[in-house]
C-alpha cells in the first residue's frame, strides 16, 4: 500500500476511503500505516475484493481482540450479522439506530469496529458518524474546563440524553440491566493523546456527583453541541466494503431500513467490535 496514491478522503465531513488494499495479506508497516490513517481520521473505508468470515476474522485479529457477538455460530462468535431479511426497522423502533459508541456500557470499552458488506441495498442503510474530537476541540474553554474531570454513569438502556427518534437499544442476550460502569466525559485517546468527549448519549444514565437534572442538563448541551451538521457524516455502505471507525473519538448511528424484498434492498453486514490495541503500536 502507497503511503498517498490510494488514499482520498470520503464525500462527507470526514473519513477516507483507501483502494488497492490487500487485507488478507497486508503488511505490519502497511496495517500501521493504515491505523494512523483511521485514529486521525476517525474512519476508513477499504475497498476490497470481497472477504471470508476467515479473512475478516483473521485482519480484526491483527487490529485488536475480537468481543464475542454471536450465541449461534460456533465457528465465528464473534461475527455478528447484521441484515434486514425478515426485520423492519423503520417500523418495529428497536435497534442499533440510535446514536452511541460500542460496548459504553462496559467497563472494558470497544477500541474499534469492522462492518464487511456482503450486500447491500441499492439506497438506504447508511450509517451516520460523528466526529467527538471535532466536538470537544470546538468547545468553549470555559466548558473544556467544566468537564474536565467529570465520570459518566453508563448503563445499557434508554439514555437519559437520547435523541429525538432514536431507537430502543437491544441488549446482548443475558445481560444484566443493571450493571452500572463509569467512564471520563473527556478521554485522551490510547495512541495518540488526543482529547475527545467520550459517549455522551447512547447509555449515559447520570454524572458522578451532580444532581440527576444537571447531569441531564449538562450532558444534553454536550450532544446539541456534538450532533451539529459540521461534525456528522454519513456512509453509504457497497458490496465488499470494509468500514472500520474508532470508537474512542466516534459516535455512530444505524438508519432505518425497511424489510428486504428482493436482491436490490438486502442489506448483510458481517460487524465485529474490537477491545485492546494491535501489538505493533507496543515497541
Amino acid at each position: 500500500m502507497e503511503p498517498t496514491s490510494n488514499i482520498k478522503p470520503l464525500p462527507g465531513k470526514f473519513g477516507i476511503e483507501i483502494t488497492d488494499i490487500d487485507v488478507p495479506n497486508i503488511s505490519d508497516e502497511e496495517l500501521k500505516h493504515l491505523l494512523l490513517n483511521l485514529y486521525e481520521h476517525r474512519m476508513v473505508v477499504l475497498k476490497t475484493q470481497g472477504l471470508t468470515q476467515a479473512e475478516l476474522l483473521a485482519f480484526s485479529k491483527r487490529v485488536g481482540d475480537p468481543i464475542p457477538l454471536s450465541l449461534t455460530d460456533a465457528d465465528y462468535p464473534e461475527i455478528a450479522r447484521m441484515t434486514n431479511i425478515d426485520t423492519d426497522s423503520k417500523k418495529e423502533k428497536r435497534g442499533a439506530a440510535h446514536w452511541h459508541t460500542d460496548q459504553s456500557f462496559k467497563k472494558e470499552v470497544s477500541s474499534a469496529t469492522l462492518l464487511y458488506s456482503v450486500q447491500a441495498p441499492n439506497t438506504g442503510g447508511e450509517t451516520l458518524f460523528c466526529d467527538m474530537v471535532a466536538a470537544y476541540e470546538a468547545l468553549p474553554t470555559t466548558v473544556q474546563e467544566q468537564i474536565e474531570d467529570l465520570i459518566v454513569e453508563h448503563r445499557h438502556g434508554i439514555a437519559i440524553t437520547a435523541r429525538p427518534g432514536d431507537h430502543t437499544p437491544i441488549a446482548p442476550k443475558g445481560w444484566d440491566q443493571g450493571t452500572t460502569v463509569y467512564h471520563p466525559v473527556v478521554r485522551r485517546h490510547p495512541i495518540t493523546s488526543q482529547k475527545t468527549l467520550y459517549a455522551i448519549t447512547g447509555t449515559t444514565q447520570g454524572i458522578k456527583g451532580m444532581k440527576q437534572e444537571d447531569a441531564q442538563k449538562l450532558l444534553q448541551e454536550l450532544c446539541d453541541h456534538a450532533f451539529q451538521d459540521q461534525f456528522i457524516t454519513q456512509h453509504t455502505h457497497s458490496v465488499h466494503d470494509l468500514v472500520m471507525w474508532d470508537n474512542p473519538t466516534t459516535m455512530h448511528s444505524a438508519t432505518p431500513i425497511a424489510a428486504a424484498t428482493g436482491p436490490h434492498d438486502t442489506r448483510l453486514i458481517h460487524r465485529i467490535s474490537l477491545r485492546g490495541y494491535p501489538t505493533i503500536f507496543a515497541s
